[in-house]
């Protein structure tokens, strides 16, 4: 008897002993919802699942939920820890810039590994990175051209801001910054420095040759211990969440879930048992509600302010909140519900980016495969079917003349960046504009205040109409996160993440209210093993 209890002590030490190796520890994404960033360690690696950006309120700034002090936001995305870098891998659940956007300065610092993510998270990021995310976040010593810095001086003018061999070779005459600083801290009277598009496209490049693809529900063997599975998060195109597999033991991340009703993404897989689970809860409170019933709200309330003469007006976020309001208003126009005499300006630039990707994915496997695909990792065959996903009267382009009756898409979405905020002088005064908020915003934002019927930070008086839809939600409410949950043990320690710290406690009374027994909320820095 005495052997075979000391033979089964053994075998639970020896498997203790094999899981007891590996840890998590949050970087990011713990106790509050930006910055995504966790690193794996097994007994022999390091990996890190995602590495994004620390989001700020104060600055109005928002990604569905995502949350930061400003003060501590700028300071964190300029901080890269050791144990980060000397990673073997990273993996990337999805573009958004809270999960992806520190991943210049990660390689700048001198990361060496791979990334591994699906083909349309690669391609999304690639084009984010294309335009300029997370470059500002690096210290260089930037250059520039003399002839246009001089001009510049005279009409507060733009100038490209330098940092590769590529473009040394075409400026003649070139100034140069004292030393290696952030490009915010290049200082010149009335002149306002950009980042080069052209050094932006080579940095790009050396980010590019890192990615390793994979699809959906299809294990990718990392070692002879560890191996991930990607599974559709149902998120954004190409989201995912993982299981990594380490000596029989599973531990699962999330990644961002999806709302259930995208008509873009349709519903998440629910995972397969697991013995560890990292949850995101951005939205997932039980009081949040939406579904496919909501996109009724939206367009009867589109047409009759059409119908009465008004300009509508949707500021949105620029990648896959702006699609998806594109989306719908092609479809309205193919069920009859939406003339497409009226014309719809879609007028940020990083939006139409975005779109145009989107709308090259749809065309080239429609191509590929005649109008019947089999479904991939960007979208549902139906929209493939399609062929497009805009209106025929959209135009991806910026407006000077605003008078006239059009649908009117720009970005941020709540109002306090970019066209979004350029706009408000414009279109707040006219009792002709109808207001549709369609994502998101924090209370202190401009969208935020105005739905307070509070003035704008801009002081401009409002009287314009303005209403908040639910329907384009990004994310999954507490109903849907239980469904994800479904295959799991009531026993499964679950910690939550992607949650500001009042959030994230009561999302961990809500779910032991419902029976499962060991959930914790994630504490940054904190190891878990």
């Amino acid at each position: 008897m005495r052997k075979i209890v000391s033979v089964i002590f053994s075998i639970f030490l020896s498997v203790s002993a094999v899981f007891a190796g590996v840890s998590v520890t949050p970087y990011g994404a713990a106790s509050t919802v930006s910055g995504s960033c966790f690193l794996l360690e097994t007994k022999n690696s390091k990996f890190i699942v995602d590495c994004g950006l620390f989001m700020s309120e104060k600055a109005g700034s928002a990604v569905d939920g995502v949350s930061a002090d400003v003060e501590t936001a700028e300071l964190k995305n300029l901080r890269i820890q050791t144990e980060l870098i000397r990673a073997k891998a990273l993996f990337l659940t999805h573009a958004h810039l809270d999960h992806s956007g520190r991943i210049p300065l990660l390689v700048h610092k001198g990361f060496k590994g791979k990334i591994y993510s699906t083909e349309a998270t690669k391609e999304l990021v690639l084009a984010l990175f294309r335009g300029g995310a997370g470059f500002d976040l690096i210290k260089r010593k930037w250059f520039w051209s003399k002839n246009r810095i001089e001009k510049a001086r005279y009409n507060n003018g733009k100038v490209m801001a330098h940092w590769t061999n590529a473009c040394k070779k075409n400026i003649g005459s070139a100034e140069y910054s004292d030393g290696e600083i952030l490009l915010k801290d290049l200082e010149e009277k009335n002149v306002k420095f950009l980042l080069c598009k052209k050094c932006c496209k080579e940095e790009t490049k050396k980010i590019e040759n890192r990615f390793v693809t994979a699809e959906y529900n299809k294990d990718v063997k990392i070692s002879d211990s560890f191996a991930v599975k990607f599974i559709n998060a149902g998120h954004v195109p190409g989201s995912a969440g993982f299981i990594f597999t380490i000596d029989s033991q599973k531990v699962l991340f999330s990644g961002d879930l999806g709302s259930g009703y995208s008509r873009f993404n349709g519903m998440f897989d629910v995972p397969e048992k697991v013995d560890l689970i990292f949850m995101e809860a951005t939205c997932a409170y039980e009081r949040v509600k939406g579904g496919v019933k909501q996109y009724e709200l939206f367009r009867n309330d589109l047409k009759k302010a059409l119908a009465a003469g008004k300009t509508v007006w949707i500021p949105a976020l620029s990648f896959n909140r702006t699609q998806k309001v594109l989306y719908e208003l092609k479809l309205m126009q193919d069920d009859g519900e939406l003339s497409k005499k009226i014309p719809i300006y879609s007028v940020s630039p990083s939006a139409n980016a975005v779109t145009v990707l989107y709308q090259k994915e749809v065309a080239k496997k429609k191509a590929e495969s005649e109008g019947t695909p089999a479904r991939a990792d960007w979208f549902l065959d139906d929209v493939y079917r399609k062929g497009s996903i805009l209106p025929e009267n959209a135009r991806l382009r910026t407006i000077r003349n605003y008078g006239l009756q059009m649908i009117l898409i720009s970005a941020s979405g709540d109002m306090s960046k970019g066209r979004s905020e350029q706009l408000i002088s414009e279109m707040l005064p006219r009792k002709d504009v109808f207001i549709m908020i369609v994502n998101y915003v924090d209370a202190e934002s401009n969208a935020g205040l105005l739905l307070q019927n509070k003035k704008a930070r801009s002081d401009v008086e409002s009287r314009a109409e303005i209403k908040k839809y639910d329907v384009f939600s990004d994310h999954a409410n507490f109903k849907m996160l239980q469904k994800w949950l479904s295959k799991q043990n009531k026993n499964v320690e679950i910690y939550v993440i992607h949650s500001s710290e009042k959030n994230t406690q009561d999302m961990v009374k809500l779910l032991k209210s419902k029976g499962w027994e060991k959930v914790n909320g994630a504490k940054s820095g904190q190891s878990i093993k």
